[in-house]
């Protein structure tokens, strides 16, 4: 049943697009200290997805929608309530199961499995679905309170003996049908958190070796002000690079190597390869919640290529800006003509694009 993955997932992201790409039906793990933007990266892969959805679908008709399931293992409460109002806002083609903090452990070790239930479903219907789990690490907890009241042997780290056969028939589950069964695809990106960047641990090298890759966000990064924190060098996608477009996959040759080189080694202010570091960070500059196309991606990277070094951000800025006056223009003002806004809030939102303007 089971095809090859090579359709590439857009996420809105110029660093994953460029030299990290996703594939639809990829498992991409998501792993990383706490509070690095690990969620925002499913935020932003899933506002993208929105916008294609309603682009693909302005008369109604349109093409495949692309389904986002967020499940939340024992998260905060306060949390939750961002990301339900958030979903509600951009995005409704979006479900959300989630357990708090107080829920039973047999709730949140059962709830990943009702998710991916569902999403089968959906994809043997012909449609694509991103699925992420968040986080693998406290449901891998869950499993453990459960089996030890079941009196099973604790292995490594207190674990069940099974944690990885749980958690490789959850991940297994998901992938790219053929064809000849409608074509759907389930793309998952499992979460993990690490405690003081060891990546060494029991559950994150379980799902590492499930996976078809991960990104690696790193504090220091995030400390440093490069959003999104992806670490270049501890990061890769298997897959991805099958499912680029050709012309990508030209321009963003070796861009990775030479972005992990001059993360890693100490540069002199002066040098050419310090402003080098400095174009690239600014070029995969990210705010959170901000996407960007694919072709602002291609031209910012051409521009890079040939020669053209930015030493200051206020240059890489403006050039974005006018390369997304048509994505802005064209894509945004779609979405604000179909949501169920009042009157008032369109002419907010025309008056601050003209302003802009």
């Amino acid at each position: 049943m089971r095809s090859k993955v090579n359709d590439n997932l857009i996420c809105g992201i110029r660093l994953i697009d460029s030299i990290l790409a996703i594939g639809r039906g990829q498992r991409q793990l998501i792993l990383g200290d706490r509070y690095t933007g690990k969620t925002s990266i499913y935020l932003s892969l899933v506002l993208k997805l929105n916008l294609i959805n309603i682009i693909g679908s302005i008369d109604g008709l349109g093409t495949r929608r692309i389904f986002g399931i967020y499940i939340g293992i024992n998260q905060n409460l306060s949390k939750l309530s961002k990301l339900i109002y958030l979903f509600g806002i951009i995005n409704w083609f979006s479900l959300i199961l989630a357990t708090h903090s107080s829920s039973s452990s047999l709730l949140s070790f059962i709830i990943p499995l009702i998710a991916v239930s569902i999403s089968e479903r959906v994809r043997d219907r012909g449609h694509d679905i991103c699925i992420c789990f968040d986080d693998l690490s406290k449901h891998s907890k869950a499993y453990r309170q459960c089996s030890l009241l079941l009196n099973k042997i604790p292995s490594r780290d207190a674990y069940p003996a099974d944690i990885f056969n749980i958690h490789s028939s959850l991940l297994e589950r998901c992938g790219k049908l053929k064809f000849s069964y409608f074509g759907g695809s389930i793309t998952s990106l499992p979460i993990i958190e690490t405690i003081n960047a060891d990546i060494t641990e029991y559950i994150a090298t379980n799902v590492i070796s499930i996976t078809d890759g991960q990104f690696y966000t790193n504090r220091n990064l995030f400390l440093n002000s490069n959003r999104p924190a992806i670490d270049s060098g501890l990061s890769v996608s298997r897959i991805g690079s099958n499912s680029q477009c050709k012309l990508m996959k030209v321009i963003s040759l070796g861009i990775k190597n030479e972005l992990t080189n001059y993360r890693i080694e100490d540069l002199d202010s002066d040098s050419i390869d310090f402003l080098r570091l400095c174009s690239l960070n600014l070029i995969f500059y990210q705010d959170y919640l901000l996407i960007s196309s694919l072709e602002i991606s291609l031209i910012l990277l051409l521009v890079y290529r040939n020669g053209i070094l930015f030493n200051n951000s206020l240059q890489i800025h403006r050039l974005i800006y006018l390369l997304s006056i048509d994505y802005i223009y064209i894509i945004y003002l779609i979405f604000m003509s179909k949501c169920n806004y009042t009157f008032y809030f369109y002419s907010l939102i025309i008056f601050i694009l003209l302003f802009l303007h």
